[in-house]
């Protein structure tokens, strides 16, 4: 009801000012090479929208309104616009929020990336919780939170801010929540991790989201942005979603997705990218964690302790005299059971015999 009362809002006519309307948020953007010319038509759009709510009975509030100057003049990085709202002036920020995006001068996107990294590893607690050292739920509610928690929020908006080169920071956060859904050590190879998750990589998840979106601009009339054309970058840092994104032919953006993971997977066949998790999935959770960790080859053996500066001693052989490794131990004799590498990987009975025999160890 409010979108259909302010429909007929008045919209400058100039052609540097534009709006962007969402709801019930208003967003007024002004483009000139001097900031008195912003002022200036700042100052008329905000009398033309000041006499419509007026006249329509709405009452605005330029307490809660906020502007900011986006420039790359760093002699100028602490300019203050002077605009008034209804004789009060509007507060100058130097991140403005909009629509969830934290922005700033110059659209690094630092402060966002930030921002989501500390809201995932906040929610990579409640993961923690559902998972221990000697218990935790099922893999599959596991991974359901996260990609609902977790990966939702660190790809919320992620044509805007993706080609940041601050993204790593929210890949490190969502590789701790893979951690949590297989039960793997710290220093398990990333791409494993994702593997094992059956969660497909951010960096490839961003990359085929842009697309789509970039796919939905051109294809659509209707779209805001439709027949937009892309500016040159003034900066190598600074790219835009049009000039570096493609258009793909795919319908269904997972099957795109999953398709690019498995051209950029560069491992061995074992490790072949699916929508889901592996076998052993099923099984408890110190069975499904310890498989994991002989897929991956990254467990608490005595020759991995001694190198991460865990064990004093040196002594790392076992009771059948070979040193305690991670390809010893699934087939060593002194065992009640053996099994080969494939079996580890595809999760068969007698792989997971041994992952039940190694579950309090490593």
């Amino acid at each position: 009801m409010f979108n259909i009362y302010t429909n007929d809002q008045p919209i400058y006519t100039d052609s540097d000012v534009k709006h962007y309307i969402y709801a019930d948020d208003t967003a007024i953007a002004v483009q000139h090479d001097q900031f008195e010319n912003v002022e200036e038509k700042l100052l008329t759009t905000l009398d033309i929208l000041g006499k419509y709510y007026r006249r329509n009975y709405l009452k605005p509030n330029p307490s809660k309104t906020q502007i900011c100057a986006f420039y790359l003049r760093n002699r100028c990085a602490n300019r203050i616009l002077n605009v008034y709202w209804n004789e009060t002036k509007i507060t100058n920020t130097q991140c403005p929020k909009y629509l969830g995006i934290t922005l700033d001068r110059s659209l690094i996107y630092r402060f966002h990336c930030e921002n989501i990294k500390h809201k995932i590893m906040t929610r990579n607690g409640i993961l923690r919780k559902l998972s221990g050292s000697t218990w935790g739920c099922n893999p599959q509610v596991l991974r359901t939170t996260a990609l609902a928690l977790c990966f939702s929020a660190g790809e919320y908006a992620s044509p805007v801010w993706g080609r940041s080169s601050h993204t790593k920071k929210v890949d490190v956060a969502l590789k701790e929540s893979c951690r949590h859904i297989t039960g793997c050590l710290n220093n398990t190879p990333v791409e494993q991790l994702y593997i094992l998750s059956g969660i497909a990589p951010l960096p490839i998840r961003r990359s085929t989201q842009a697309d789509w979106e970039r796919m939905k601009i051109t294809a659509d009339p209707r779209h805001p942005m439709y027949g937009i054309t892309p500016q040159l970058p003034r900066l190598k840092s600074r790219k835009s979603s049009m000039n570096h994104t493609k258009a793909i032919s795919s319908t269904n953006p997972e099957v795109e997705r999953t398709t690019r993971w498995r051209n950029e997977i560069s491992s061995t066949p074992s490790w072949v990218p699916n929508k889901s998790l592996p076998s052993g999935h099923n099984e408890t959770w110190p069975v499904w964690r310890t498989l994991n960790r002989l897929r991956t080859g990254i467990g608490r053996t005595k020759d991995n302790l001694i190198k991460w500066g865990l064990l004093d001693s040196t002594d790392t052989l076992r009771i059948c005299g070979e040193v305690q490794t991670m390809q010893h131990i699934i087939t060593c004799t002194a065992c009640s059971q053996t099994c080969t590498p494939e079996d580890i990987h595809k999760g068969t009975s007698q792989g997971i015999n041994v992952a039940r025999i190694w579950a309090e160890i490593i």
